[in-house]
C-alpha cells in the first residue's frame, strides 16, 4: 500500500506511469490523484473503469480521505470526475453509459456521450431524443453524431419510427438514398427539412425545393448548405467550437436558422396551416405582429388563423438562460399587449368580448380547430408557460371540447410542474377521480411571483363539487405551491380545531380584503395544522362565540361565519339593522360558501335572503349576491343586467367591488359576462371594467400597479 505522498508524485504524471500502476493509484488515491488521473488524455481502460466504480460506490464522497478530520474542508468531485470520463477515447462503453446516465438530463453529457468516436447506440438514442423547442428548431448537435455508431438495421428502423426525433436524426445524417428518398416525403416537416439538409440528398434537394408545401423546407432545399457540420478528425470533439455551438443549441432547445427565420416571416398570406402554428411560436415579436395583419385579413375561419390562433397560445417565454426570468417574461407580455390591437379587427365568428377576453377566445378557438395540434404538444408547451396554460384560454378551450380535461391530465400524469389552471377545471371534471385530483395537486407550478395577490393566480376549487375530506386533503397539498382561493381554503380551516385558532390568531395584522395568500400563510407557518392525519375535528354547527359580539369588519365577520363562530341568521340580523357593515361582500362572500359547504346552505340562507332584497341599493349586498350563486340558484343575465343598472340609477356610480364581483364570476366560467347587457352607461363600463381584469394576467402583466 503506498503512502499518499508517493500516491500524489506519481499520479502527477499518469502518462509515464505503466497500466498496472495507474490503476493502483486509481484504487488508493484521494481527490487530487484521481483528478490528475481523469485529466491523463492516455490513461488506460483498467484505470478509467476503476475511477467510475468509485464513483458508483462513494457517490459525492469519491476521493475524500476516509483519515482527514471532520472539519477539514472538502469540495465534492464527482461530477468533474465524470466530465472527464465521458470524454476519454480510451473509457470502456459501460463507464461511459454509466456517467450519462447518471447525469442523463445534462446537455453536455448527452452530446458529448453522443459524440464519442466509439459511442454507444444507448448514447446514440438520447441525443436523438433530446427534443427541440419546436419543429422550426434545427438540432445541431445531430450532424455531430458518428454516422458509423449507428447500424444499417437500426437505422432502417428509426426511418420507420413512430418519433419524428429518430425519423430527423436518419434523415439528418443518413448516406443510404433509399431511406433518404422515403423520408423526403415524410408527413411531418422537420423530418423533410433534415433531407434538405443532407449532403447526400442530391436530387432529393431540388425536388423538394420546387414542390414542399412548407416554406422553410422549400427555402432550405434551394439554399446553400453550410461547410461540413460532422466530427473533426483528430483531437477531443468537446474542446472544439462546433461542439461547444452544438451545446448552446441543446440548451436552447434548437436554434431558429436564419433561412428559417426568412421563409415563415415573408410568406404572409401564403403560409400554410402548420406553418402559421409555427410562425406564431417561433419568431419575434414585430414578425409575428405584422404577420398577424395577414391573418385578420384572411378571416377568422382561415386556415392561416386557425393555425397562427393555436401557434400563439402554444407561444413559450424564451428560453434564454442568460436572461432574467423577468425579460423573458416580457417578451411574451408584449406580443399579447400588440396582438389585441390588430385582433380588434377581427369580426367574423368572434364573440363580443374586445382585448385579452378576445385573444384568450380566438386562441382557444384555434387550438381546438388546428388539425396539427396534438394534446401532447398542448400538455409540453402549457408546462413551459404557453399562453395555454393561462386559465382562460385553457377554460374557453374546455368549454369547446370538454374530453380535453381529461386528456391533458393524462398527458400530464408523469409531469411535475403543471399549470394551476388545470387543477382548476380538473377539480369540476367528473371524468376525473378524487385520488386523481389530489395527486394533481401535488404537481402544480408555483405561481409567479408579482407585486401583490391577485386572485385569477389562486387555485379555485369550488367546495361544493367533492366532499369534504377530498376538498380538505386538495387544499393542504396544493397550498404548499400556491395559494388557494379564499373559499375553498376557509372550508379546509374551518374543518380542524388548530387550524381555526392559528387563522384567529392571525386575523388581527389583516388588512384589507381577504385573499388565499393570507389564509395560505397561515396554513404554511404552522405545518401541524397541514397534516390531515393529526387534525383536530370540530363540531360543524355554528353558534354565536362571544368574541364576535363586538363591531367586525368584512374580514372578521368572513372568518368567523366559516368557522362557525357566528350563525347566519345572526349575520343577517345584524346587517338589516344596520349594526354590521361590509365593505363590499367580496370576503363574507367567501366565508359564506364555505360554511354552506360545511353545515349546508339552510345555515347561511337569511344572509342570501338579505342580499337578495338589497343587490338594487346596496353595493356590497350586490357583490354577495352575485357570488353566492352556487348555493342559491344561477343569476340569469337580465336579472344581472337589470341589478346593476338599478344600483347605477339609485348610487349615481357602480362601486368597484361590483365590477370585482362581476371579475369573479368571470375567472370561475370564462365566457359568463358574455351575454349580460346593461342598459346605462355606468353599467356598461362596469361590465368592461370586470371583463378587462378578468384577463389582464393574460401572458403577464405590464405594470402590475397600473393594471390592479
Amino acid at each position: 500500500m503506498l503512502d499518499r505522498a508517493t500516491i500524489e508524485r506519481l499520479s502527477q504524471d499518469p502518462s509515464k506511469n505503466a497500466p498496472l500502476l495507474n490503476v493502483a493509484l486509481a484504487e488508493e488515491g484521494h481527490a487530487k490523484a484521481l483528478l490528475s488521473l481523469a485529466k491523463c488524455t492516455s490513461l488506460g481502460p483498467e484505470a478509467l473503469s476503476v475511477i467510475a466504480e468509485r464513483i458508483l460506490n462513494d457517490g459525492p464522497n469519491v476521493g475524500r480521505d476516509p483519515e482527514a478530520k471532520p472539519d477539514e474542508p472538502f469540495g465534492p468531485i464527482a461530477d468533474e470526475l465524470d466530465r472527464h470520463l465521458i470524454t476519454r477515447e480510451n473509457a470502456p462503453d459501460f463507464v461511459r453509459d454509466q456517467v450519462a446516465d447518471r447525469h442523463a438530463a445534462d446537455p453536455f453529457f448527452v452530446l458529448a456521450a453522443a459524440c464519442h468516436p466509439n459511442a454507444t447506440l444507448r448514447a446514440i438514442e438520447r441525443a436523438a431524443d433530446f427534443p427541440a423547442a419546436s419543429p422550426a428548431h434545427d438540432r445541431l448537435w445531430i450532424p455531430l453524431m458518428n454516422t458509423d455508431c449507428i447500424p444499417p438495421l437500426i437505422a432502417e428502423e428509426w426511418a420507420q419510427d413512430r418519433s419524428p426525433y429518430r425519423r430527423e436524426t436518419v434523415a439528418r445524417i443518413s448516406q443510404n438514398k433509399a431511406l433518404l428518398s422515403a423520408l423526403a416525403s415524410d408527413r411531418d416537416r422537420r423530418v423533410r427539412r433534415a433531407v434538405a439538409s443532407n449532403r447526400a440528398a442530391g436530387e432529393l434537394r431540388t425536388q423538394l425545393a420546387a414542390t414542399d408545401p412548407a416554406v422553410e423546407v422549400r427555402a432550405r432545399a434551394a439554399g446553400a448548405l453550410s461547410a461540413h457540420e460532422g466530427v473533426p478528425e483528430g483531437g477531443n470533439i468537446v474542446e472544439t467550437a462546433k461542439f461547444a455551438a452544438a451545446l448552446r443549441a441543446m440548451r436552447s432547445l434548437g436554434v431558429l436558422a436564419p433561412d428559417v427565420r426568412t421563409a415563415l416571416s415573408s410568406a404572409g398570406a401564403a403560409l400554410d396551416e402548420e406553418g402559421a402554428t409555427l410562425a406564431a411560436q417561433v419568431l419575434a415579436r414585430h414578425e409575428v405582429i405584422a404577420l398577424l395583419d395577414h391573418v385578420v385579413a384572411a378571416g377568422a375561419k382561415s386556415p392561416l388563423a386557425r393555425g397562427f390562433s393555436a401557434g400563439l397560445a402554444l407561444r413559450t417565454p424564451p428560453s434564454n438562460e442568460n436572461a432574467e426570468a423577468e425579460d423573458a417574461d416580457g417578451e411574451l407580455v408584449g406580443i399579447v399587449y400588440e396582438a389585441v390591437k390588430p385582433l380588434a379587427r377581427l369580426t367574423e365568428g368572434t364573440p363580443s368580448f374586445t382585448g385579452k377576453a378576445k385573444l384568450s377566445w380566438w386562441m382557444a378557438n384555434g387550438l381546438m380547430t388546428c388539425t396539427h395540434v396534438s394534446i401532447d404538444t398542448i400538455a409540453e408547451q402549457a408546462i413551459r408557460g404557453a399562453l395555454v396554460s393561462n386559465r382562460p384560454v385553457l377554460a374557453h378551450a374546455s368549454a369547446t371540447k370538454p374530453e380535453l380535461v381529461r386528456a391533458l391530465f393524462d398527458a400530464t400524469a408523469s409531469r411535475d410542474g403543471v399549470p394551476h389552471a388545470l387543477l382548476t377545471l380538473a377539480w369540476s371534471d367528473s371524468a376525473v377521480s378524487d385520488k386523481e385530483v389530489i395527486d394533481l395537486a401535488g404537481r402544480i407550478a408555483r405561481p409567479k411571483k408579482r407585486s401583490e395577490d391577485l386572485p385569477e393566480d389562486e387555485v379555485d376549487l369550488d367546495p361544493l363539487v367533492r366532499s369534504l375530506p377530498v376538498l380538505e386533503r386538495a387544499v393542504l397539498t396544493a397550498t404548499l405551491r400556491a395559494n388557494v382561493s379564499p373559499r375553498a381554503a376557509l372550508t379546509a380551516i374551518g374543518l380542524d380545531s388548530r387550524r381555526v385558532r392559528y387563522v384567529v390568531s392571525a386575523m388581527p395584522q389583516w388588512k384589507g380584503r381577504l385573499t388565499g395568500a393570507k389564509l395560505a400563510r397561515v396554513l404554511r407557518q404552522n405545518a401541524g395544522a397541514l397534516t390531515a392525519a393529526h387534525s383536530e375535528t370540530r363540531a360543524r354547527a355554528s353558534t354565536v362565540e362571544p368574541w364576535t359580539q363586538r363591531q367586525m369588519s368584512e374580514v372578521e365577520l368572513a372568518v368567523a361565519i366559516a368557522i362557525g363562530h357566528i350563525t347566519g341568521a345572526e349575520v343577517a340580523s345584524r346587517l338589516a339593522s344596520g349594526r354590521q357593515v361590509i365593505d363590499d361582500g367580496i370576503s363574507l362572500s367567501a366565508g359564506i360558501l364555505a360554511r354552506a359547504s360545511i353545515e349546508g346552505a339552510t345555515a347561511v340562507a337569511p344572509v342570501i335572503e338579505w342580499a337578495s332584497k338589497n343587490r338594487g341599493s346596496v353595493p356590497a349586498a350586490l357583490a354577495l349576491w352575485l357570488l353566492v350563486e352556487a348555493i342559491d340558484r344561477v343569476r340569469v343575465p337580465s336579472l344581472i343586467a337589470a341589478s346593476i343598472d338599478q344600483l347605477a340609477t339609485s348610487k349615481g356610480a357602480v362601486p368597484a367591488s361590483v365590477s370585482d364581483a362581476l371579475t369573479a364570476l368571470e375567472l370561475r366560467k370564462p365566457g359568463r359576462l358574455l351575454g349580460i347587457g346593461p342598459q346605462s352607461p355606468r353599467g356598461r363600463a362596469t361590465l368592461a371594467s370586470a371583463i378587462a381584469r378578468a384577463y389582464r394576467a393574460l401572458g403577464g402583466m405590464r405594470d402590475e400597479r397600473q393594471d390592479s
